[in-house]
């Protein structure tokens, strides 16, 4: 199967990495002139090889299911949550110190207001940060985090639920 096979040999020069979006089947058979029916069975062949995953409403991504994807892929409220998370996890911002604002993420990400509340609240859902009403939200103590891998699996998750805005 020779887009499997280019697509495969692209992975492993590094041309395309983990969390990169692979071509729709759409975008395949227009690029290889092929029927649609052999770009899914492309995708098919990357996934039995442990090569891609598919997200439903998302697209085929590089890597396992659990695998974070690339930044330009990632709805920005996950790429904000994602980098706060990263920034709790080092230390950086320490446990009962108040996270930037709504207001202070969406201008550093050049983003929404409703965005930057999306990022907020996919932390609270996972135990990073608790919010007081008027006031902001608050790094939650190390023990209430989720581990790496739940993190990861969340942010896999979340990839192809919402749009990005």
């Amino acid at each position: 199967m020779r887009i499997a096979n280019d697509i495969e040999t692209l992975i492993h020069r590094g041309k395309l990495v983990p969390g990169d979006r692979i071509g729709s089947q759409t975008e395949l058979a227009q690029q290889y002139s092929v029927s649609i029916t052999t770009s899914r069975k492309a995708h098919e062949a990357l996934r039995t090889r442990g090569l891609a995953h598919t997200v439903a409403g998302a697209g085929t991504f590089v890597g396992p299911e659990d695998t974070t994807p690339a930044p330009h892929v990632m709805p920005a409220y996950l790429v904000i949550a994602d980098e706060l998370a990263t920034r709790i996890r080092a230390g950086d911002i320490p446990a009962g110190r108040q996270i930037p604002s709504r207001r202070l993420l969406a201008k550093r990400f050049q983003t929404s207001l409703v965005t930057a509340g999306e990022a907020t609240a996919v932390l609270r859902e996972k135990g990073w940060v608790y919010t007081v009403a008027d006031t902001g939200s608050f790094v939650t103590p190390a023990e209430r985090w989720p581990s790496e891998q739940e993190w990861q699996t969340t942010i896999a998750r979340h990839r192809g639920r919402r749009e990005e805005r």
